[in-house]
């Protein structure tokens, strides 16, 4: 006998069944039954159950489930009348912090190769291809996690932070991991046009630690990330991935087969700007923030040549801009900080102050900046 249990949080099936009881051929529905309620109906010919969770453990098996999709989508029938936004209500679903993010490549300065493999990327999926992931390695402060963002946005695509750690203080680290991926499976065969990017941000933290249930859960990762957009993944639902990583000397230590191609399919090192690059970015910022009278007191090549002769010295990257895109910004918005305080009083000598201020990585972490330079070679430069 064949016994249905249909799963489903929207509040539209439960208004009337009758829909359901005639696309089923069923008698009637029992929502929310309880173990009895179960046990006296299970005999009964076309009786079906209801509910926003599956069956008791004990009795699984004598069940046909059956997952019933949202009526909008993401949204449940009351979500979509509460005006609850997609990104929260697949947030709240997943235990993860989930954004439709508001950046697309324009908000990029240089990133040269991301933008070109982005556009690449765009019209080989109109053919059918089916990216499974890029890793991307570098300098603190490039943007390796603002890339997933803009990435994300230029897609119109929703981005997941797959927060490893947060999943690794669950009792059972493999089965929740497990639960996010097969919640995005089944959404796939109700919607088979969702697109997703998943982010796994400074991955080397998993890597390269003693504890058993750490390598468990980093070898079923490895695993799902090696198969996934194969016939041999046990989940299929389209999503990019993206990892991130500041250094690499864990991974290459302890897992370079993490590193391997097959498994991603890109590997970007994002160094510092160059100088055109540079400029590119002091726009976008100057722009942002609302920065171009302070060009009336000091042009941006008068600005350029202030920060380059004094930490260009420090700086042992040859044909690169000494700051960071993280500290180019955060020059910009000391500006911004400067102008609001000082108004009218705001004069030139703030802006050489704010080069005073802003000491960049090149001076401060010189000797950590170049064992990460030296590790570029396995990886497409930027």
């Amino acid at each position: 006998m064949n016994i249905f249990w249909f799963i489903t949080e929207d509040n539209a099936y439960y208004q009337s069944f009758s829909l359901l009881c005639k696309e089923y051929n069923l008698k009637s529905l029992i929502p929310f039954p309880n173990i009895e309620e179960i046990k006296n109906a299970i005999e009964q010919e076309s009786i079906a159950f209801i509910a926003p969770y599956p069956p008791p453990k004990e009795i699984y098996q004598l069940f046909t489930i059956k997952t019933l999709p949202n009526k909008y989508g993401i949204l449940t029938t009351q979500e979509h009348f509460s005006n609850v936004p997609e990104s929260k209500a697949l947030e709240n679903r997943l235990g993860l912090s989930v954004i439709h993010s508001p950046f697309t490549l324009k908000d990029i300065g240089g990133a040269t190769a991301l933008k070109k493999y982005t556009a690449q990327l765009l019209r080989a999926e109109r053919q059918g291809y089916k990216a499974k992931g890029i890793f991307l390695v570098g300098i603190p402060g490039t943007g390796k996690t603002f890339f997933p963002k803009c990435f994300a946005g230029e897609l119109e695509r929703m981005l997941i932070s797959l927060n490893l750690s947060y999943i690794m203080e669950s009792d059972t680290p493999i089965e929740k991991l497990n639960s996010i991926f097969a919640y995005l499976h089944q959404r796939a065969i109700d919607y088979p046009q969702e697109k997703f990017v998943i982010l796994i941000d400074e991955i080397e933290k998993m890597i390269g630690n003693s504890s058993v249930k750490e390598k468990q859960m980093l070898g079923r990762l490895l695993t799902i990330l090696n198969d996934i957009n194969t016939p041999a993944c046990e989940y299929q639902f389209n999503a990019i991935f993206f990892a991130t990583a500041n250094d690499l000397g864990s991974i290459l230590a302890n897992n370079p087969e993490f590193l391997r191609r097959g498994r991603w399919d890109e590997l970007f090192f994002i160094n510092l700007p160059t100088h055109e690059y540079a400029i590119e970015m002091f726009e976008i910022y100057i722009k942002k923030y609302q920065l171009e009278f302070a060009l009336n007191l000091m042009s941006l090549d008068e600005i350029f040549a202030e920060i380059e002769n004094k930490y260009q010295k420090d700086n042992t990257i040859a044909n690169r801009f000494p700051y960071t895109p993280a500290e180019i910004e955060n020059f910009c918005k000391r500006l911004d900080f400067l102008k609001k305080a000082e108004g009218e009083n705001f004069k030139r000598e703030d802006i050489i102050e704010c080069v005073e201020m802003i000491i960049p990585l090149t001076k401060s972490a010189q000797d950590g900046l170049n064992k990460m330079v030296a590790q570029k070679e396995l990886f497409i430069e930027i």
